[in-house]
């Protein structure tokens, strides 16, 4: 009975467990994020999951960070949220990640000690003021008719009151977050075989779907998949090559950055094979088995982390591929191969260990598998992660066409924060894609659309110079605390470091040695730097790419090292900037010219950003747009004329038109001079 007459007749007829602010369904990434968020902001929020044991699972690889989603991390840091604080506690192998790449690709990736987070997650969650936890599969949505709104012909016409649990038992709240993860309508497939099953062997939530499509809400289908894990004592690591840990490992969270006292909890190896030609051999032969071309499996599968079989069909000249071998824990001998995703049959799955490298008789622990589950279609949200048609529902996640535990728990955060907003009669805070990688990652969903489980890449965000992992708190952290979600410690903390920041830039550029020198024209030399006659200021030696900022310490010829830090002072007297406060005065110089270029672009760019669109503006009269493009701009009812122009379907004409269309709009509502 997901549609309500009236509360009164409800709280007659069920048993009502209790009325909450907010409900959150599904505590992975995403649901912990969004309850943690909301109940931050006063909200009482309860966090349903099928199984608490569960919460804050990491079903695939036990990571967090790698390739942009580094960059998520820390700017859901930034923004007060919880995986990087987590994260800094339990990760057991870090490595920054295209290093040689240049800044605006740096990504941290940290291996995870996967059951250590979980409870570590947990525990945080339990001391949460305005949050409970409960165990409980939630399988309708209820609603109500929503009131009538004639200022606002495209308003939602049904309003969530509630949630009912598969035992029957009700609870009220005035706004859902659903988080579900891989779990709606989920199977998992191995082979031939086909359960009805979540992740993990969890239950698969069942009925949900069912209560979305009664809402009219419309839902794709997706796939994803996972390799077999190992057990250590059956492999051969002495025989493989070695990926050690970062010489320095570097935390998530900006509250342990340059902290005395942060120190990992582990600096593990990990290590690297390949297949073989025998291993392509055995694959294709039994690519008739395989549940991807049998027909077994329907569904559409990432782009950017295939099952191996589906990798050998579609790079047939390719012979070989990586296999990375990565700890799960540190009281555990569970090694994830990555790079060894499959749905095979499991007697294929074990012949092929045998064609690897390091990997002859390897001791398997779990099969590799796919898992097929239920979606939202992204393009029914707005920008802030709710549901269009229906007032006070919201989703974030997996359960969006996303993939991976850094999609979902930015997701998670800002469908949290808008949530709360929306109790209030608050405008929802709008993370722009010029910003932040959350604001790229939410507008290519809710804009575009995915027709597979979404990644985040670098390649994705047209202004990655600026939206780099080490400034995420100078651009978020003002947001965070504004909303209320970071202390005024930590906000003064981030003031502070910027200001050290700009001072030492300053006194880069007015601090000038002289190249003639001998002392300082013998240090030039060393550096492999040119020696030209004149005086130099430490900024334009700074651009010069063999002298680094470290090394400038040495220039000075009356002092061993230079004053630095004007704010904080060591035993010794000296004043100094701590290590990613240097690496910013570094970067902000050596690219100061790119950043100016992107800097510009992002002006022309915010233009059409600022040009809004009314909320009741009717397409359906601008018969000079395409047909498709009336139809999708009225579905999805953009916020501005940038977020138009990103929409599947609206062409660069399109956009120009509606500019005229709103010019002429606003003449017509100016009142005569």
């Amino acid at each position: 009975m997901p549609l309500i007459k009236d509360l009164k007749s409800l709280k007659e007829e069920k048993i009502v467990y209790g009325e909450y602010d907010l409900i959150v369904v599904g505590a992975g990434h995403a649901g912990c994020e969004a309850a943690v968020a909301a109940a931050k902001l006063g909200a009482k929020t309860i966090l349903f999951t099928l199984t608490l044991d569960s919460l804050a699972n990491m079903p695939c690889n036990p990571n967090i960070g790698g390739t942009a989603k580094g960059q998520l991390v820390r700017e859901i840091d930034a923004l007060g949220g919880i995986m990087g604080e987590i994260a800094d506690q339990e990760f057991i192998q870090f490595r920054m990640l295209n290093s040689s790449k240049g800044a605006a690709v740096l990504s941290p990736r940290a291996q995870m000690d996967r059951t250590h987070y979980q409870r570590r997650m947990k525990s945080y969650l339990e001391t949460v003021e305005n949050l409970e936890l409960f165990q409980a599969e939630i399988s309708d949505l209820l609603w109500m008719e929503a009131e009538a709104r004639p200022d606002l012909p495209f308003a939602a016409r049904k309003k969530i009151v509630g949630v009912e649990s598969s035992a029957g038992i009700v609870y009220l709240a005035d706004a859902v977050i659903i988080t579900c993860g891989t779990f709606l309508a989920s199977r998992v497939i191995i082979g031939d075989s086909v359960v009805a099953s979540g992740p993990d062997g969890l239950a698969a939530a069942n009925h949900l779907s069912d209560s979305l499509r009664e809402l009219e809400i419309p839902l794709k289908r997706f796939k994803t998949g996972t390799p077999s894990r190992l057990h250590k004592r059956s492999l051969q690591l002495s025989d493989l090559a070695q990926q050690p840990n970062d010489e320095v490992s570097k935390p998530f969270s900006y509250l342990n950055e340059d902290s005395s006292t942060w120190q990992p909890k582990a600096e593990l190896p990990c290590w690297l094979t390949w297949t073989t030609e025998e291993t392509k051999r055995l694959l294709l032969d039994n690519i008739d088995r395989s549940p991807l071309y049998s027909g077994v499996i329907e569904s559409v599968g990432p782009r950017y982390c295939p099952s191996l079989e589906d990798k050998y069909v579609k790079f047939p000249d390719h012979e070989r591929h990586h296999v990375f071998l990565e700890p799960t824990g540190l009281d555990t001998q569970e090694i994830y191969a990555s790079g060894l995703s499959t749905s095979m049959p499991v007697d294929v799955q074990r012949d092929m260990l045998d064609t690897i490298d390091g990997l002859h008789g390897a001791e398997m622990l779990r099969f590799g598998y796919a898992i097929e589950y239920d979606l939202l279609d992204p393009t029914c949200l707005d920008l802030s992660l709710a549901v269009r048609s229906v007032e006070g529902l919201f989703s974030a996640g997996q359960l969006n066409g996303s993939s991976g535990y850094e999609e979902a728990a930015a997701q998670g955060l800002i469908a949290g924060i808008n949530a709360v907003r929306w109790l209030a009669g608050k405008k929802p805070v709008i993370i722009e894609r010029s910003r932040a990688y959350i604001g790229v990652l939410i507008d290519d969903l809710v804009s575009k659309g995915t027709n597979e489980p979404y990644r985040m890449m670098t390649a994705r965000a047209e202004y990655r110079l600026l939206l780099r992992q080490d400034n995420a708190d100078e651009r978020l952290s003002k947001i965070a605390y504004e909303l209320g979600l970071i202390s005024e410690f930590r906000y003064q903390k981030y003031l502070a470091k910027y200001r050290r920041i700009r001072t030492e830039l300053e006194r880069l550029e007015t601090t000038k040695v002289n190249a003639e020198e001998p002392a300082v024209r013998a240090i030039l030399e060393s550096l492999g730097s040119t020696t030209k006659s004149g005086s130099f200021s430490f900024y334009e030696l700074l651009k010069r790419p063999e002298i680094s900022y470290e090394s400038l310490a040495t220039i000075d010829p009356e002092r061993p090292k230079i004053v630095l830090d004007p704010d904080r002072h060591e035993a010794a007297g000296e004043r100094v900037l701590g290590p990613s406060e240097a690496f910013a005065v570094e970067i902000e110089i050596k690219y100061a010219g790119y950043i100016k270029l992107e800097l510009e672009r992002l002006e022309r760019f915010q233009e059409l950003e600022s040009r809004e669109i009314p909320a009741d503006f009717d397409y359906s009269n601008l018969t000079a747009l395409s047909a498709e493009a009336r139809q999708k701009l009225s579905a999805q009812r953009p916020l501005n004329l940038g977020q138009a122009g990103r929409i599947s379907g609206v062409s660069p004409a399109d956009v120009s038109v509606l500019l005229v269309a709103l010019k002429a709009r606003r003449r017509e509502n100016e009142p005569d001079a």
